[in-house]
């Protein structure tokens, strides 16, 4: 199993604390073939037992800006799942 972190989108529909959509840095795990698994519920921060770790794990972050964004989508079951998305779709 890998991990990364993702930027992801919450549509407004998916989350009433908010009346526009939310982007956030998550953690996204995936399985031997590369297909996502499960994500981290609250939004990333960086950490680190020293200063160096923490620089780390924040560039390992800014790294999420490089990929695709995320979006998560509900089905009509509850299900969650995140999906790829283009720029267009922003």
């Amino acid at each position: 199993m890998t991990w990364n972190y993702r930027v992801v989108m919450i549509p407004a529909d998916e989350d009433v604390a908010f009346s526009s959509d939310t982007f956030s840095i998550r953690e996204v795990f995936y399985d031997e073939e590369g297909a996502i698994e499960f994500w981290s519920e609250e939004d990333a921060t960086a950490l680190g037992e020293t200063f160096e770790e923490l620089c780390d794990d924040y560039d390992n972050m800014t790294e999420a800006f490089n990929k695709p964004i995320l979006m998560l989508v509900t089905d009509e079951n509850g299900d969650e799942t995140l999906l790829e998305i283009g720029e267009d779709d922003l």
